[in-house]
């Protein structure tokens, strides 16, 4: 028998959430956003010049917590990862706003990173929500 659950199990689910977490930490490290007009390159870790601080640290912190999720084989740390990977897209979302939001009149361009940034964010959500656990047969 194939069931619906069995069918939307993902084998390499903790595999590929390891590997997005990993693309999320470097893309912190590319332009997010370019303010033109004061010659600025924001990115997660270096943002000087401007009052958006380092939006790439909370990442980092969340995505550590993610990664030693992902790799535990408990149900404990499969929900907490869920909690983890819903931060990491709320922040993701929140820089997107935050970063590329105009303020007084001026926009800054965005760059591919910070999309990037969000779709990595909810691949680790998906990856989060479908773990490979052995579920004993009765």
């Amino acid at each position: 028998k194939i069931s619906l659950i069995n069918t939307l199990h993902m084998k390499h689910s903790q595999t590929i959430g390891i590997i997005v977490v990993l693309l999320l930490l470097f893309l912190t490290t590319q332009p997010l956003v370019i303010i033109a007009s004061k010659n600025i390159t924001v990115t997660g870790w270096h943002a000087v010049g401007t009052n958006f601080g380092q939006p790439g640290k909370f990442l980092l912190i969340v995505s550590i917590f993610n990664i030693i999720c992902f790799t535990m084989p408990n149900i404990f740390a499969k929900r907490i990862n869920m909690a983890f990977a819903a931060l990491s897209v709320a922040w993701s979302f929140r820089n997107l706003l935050i970063l590329g939001g105009c303020s007084m009149g001026e926009c800054p361009e965005k760059k591919i990173a910070l999309y990037a940034c969000v779709i990595c964010s909810i691949v680790i959500l998906m990856m989060s929500l479908l773990p490979k656990m052995k579920i004993p047969s009765k």
